[in-house]
């Protein structure tokens, strides 16, 4: 039976807390590409990153697809920036996240990232508010598959049914459901509020 209230909040990072507009654009215009074969490129060997994959293999391919060899020096600015913007909390989200820790519930972070950005997230101000953080490159497995889940539950010591989770994907949503978490698609910091208070957390105006 779910507890009323979740013993923990799960947050994904990049398109929730973490919503770097214009950021792909702005690394297309820092490697004098067009945005959007560079967009197309960015995405497409994503997945592989996420997962682990190689500074240098990731951004030689992504400058490769639009024609451009970029130099150790270009990948190591691309991919510091690239990880700077989607560790960067708006002063908004940072201000929600510590309504909720202010609450008494556990939080823990749960996210398709590089190394890079994990490294970001950690020694962020903001990162230390979540004890708990599992990043897909260290684990070897991405969400929606089942076993992203489970290595969340594992470094919990928790089942599903005693999280609630936040993400922007539906796919992502679907796979927490099928576990028996608690899980709403993102819609803002509002919503989040009215999904917490419904499920017993309830925090203070802010």
């Amino acid at each position: 039976m779910r507890r009323s209230r979740p013993a923990v909040v799960v947050f994904d990072v990049g398109g929730v807390l973490a919503e770097p507009e214009g950021g792909i654009a702005a690394l297309a215009a820092e490697a004098g590409v067009d945005v959007t074969g560079f967009t197309t490129a960015y995405w497409r060997y994503r997945d592989g990153y996420d997962l682990g994959g190689a500074v240098d293999e990731y951004w030689t391919q992504v400058g490769a697809d639009v024609g451009r060899t970029l130099t150790p020096a270009e990948v190591r600015r691309l991919d510091r920036g690239d990880a700077q913007r989607w560790a960067e909390l708006a002063p908004r989200l940072v201000k929600l996240v510590v309504r909720v820790a202010h609450s008494g519930v556990r939080m823990a972070l749960f996210s398709n990232a590089p190394h890079s950005l994990a490294a970001e997230v950690r020694s962020s101000g903001w990162g230390a508010l979540f004890p708990t953080k599992v990043f897909s490159c260290e684990t070897g497995v991405a969400k929606p598959r089942s076993g992203a889940y489970e290595a969340v539950e594992d470094a919990l010591g928790l089942s599903g049914g005693e999280l609630m989770f936040f993400d922007d994907r539906p796919a992502n949503v679907a796979a927490a459901r099928e576990r028996g978490w608690s899980a709403h698609q993102w819609q803002g910091p509002w919503q989040c509020v009215a999904d917490l208070a419904a499920g017993g957390v309830r925090i203070l105006p802010g």
